[in-house]
């Protein structure tokens, strides 16, 4: 049997395992074995539409794609324009998310510059984890806007948290805008607590304290939680003050796990 039918059979045996229910990471090792002539039946498989929403097989391709290069097939993908029901696109995010992160590992400017524009318009949680990887400061509004969405808050919080000092002044800026927001709503509250969270494990100075204090008065229990958590961290003997005072008011108000919150935050201010 010549090379060539070798490859072949080598290629279909991959493609195989690629698609089988089990064993679909042994078959991604396999795609890279093959190497690059495998790119062309794996775009194929990356473009094909999937209107069940089922995204395995497809995220298994875009992983292999990035292993062996493919960033060109990788960007056509992802700039490709949505299309389907509702189900399909649930699928084809998944797929994108994947996506983002296998051409992450492609740490150029023109990687750098799709992925921010990408996130900015339709933030999801691969997308963000793919930007944050790249450590630049300048996402971090970004990454900000990405708090107002439920889906990827979570994600977007801890990428924020992973830039430490640098994004304290942009978390202040974000949470400054709050207090001009009138009967906020529930997600927004949830931003906010986000924020907040974040700028508790900041280092703060008396200033930085003094923006966030004003919340601890806040209608929402969580929001004003958070903000006496800081406010203990005050030099002003008065913020600390009306930080133990509202966190004694909330304390017979709140449920046993904010209870624990609040025991575990005076004790750490008074040590």
């Amino acid at each position: 049997m010549s090379k060539s039918s070798d490859h072949r059979l080598s290629l279909a045996a991959a493609l195989s395992k690629i698609t089988a229910l089990h064993n679909g990471a042994e078959g991604v090792a396999e795609i890279v074995a093959v190497g690059v002539p495998a790119v062309p039946a794996l775009r194929d498989m990356l473009f094909r539409r999937e209107p069940s929403g089922l995204h395995q097989v497809r995220c298994r391709v875009a992983e292999a794609l990035g292993l062996l290069g493919a960033v060109d097939v990788l960007e056509e993908f992802l700039r490709r324009p949505r299309r389907g029901d509702a189900v399909e696109r649930l699928g084809d995010d998944v797929v994108v998310s994947a996506a983002a992160r296998a051409i992450a590992r492609r740490k150029d400017n023109k990687t750098f510059k799709l992925l921010c524009e990408l996130a900015r318009t339709h933030p999801l949680n691969g997308l963000i984890s793919a930007l944050a990887s790249f450590r630049q400061p300048s996402t971090i509004p970004i990454l900000i806007r990405a708090l107002d969405e439920d889906e990827v808050r979570q994600t977007a919080q801890a990428a924020l948290a992973s830039f430490g000092p640098d994004a304290r002044p942009f978390l202040l800026d974000a949470i400054d805008r709050f207090k001009f927001t009138n009967a906020p709503s529930e997600s927004q509250l949830r931003k906010c607590r986000s924020l907040l969270l974040l700028v508790g494990e900041a280092r703060l100075n008396s200033d930085d304290i003094e923006r966030v204090r004003s919340f601890t008065a806040n209608p929402d229990p969580q929001v004003s939680l958070l903000a006496c958590r800081i406010a203990l961290c005050s030099e002003s003997e008065r913020a600390r003050s009306e930080a133990r005072e509202q966190l004694g008011y909330l304390r017979e108000r709140v449920p046993w796990l904010e209870r624990l919150q609040i025991d575990q935050y005076l004790a750490s201010a008074n040590d």
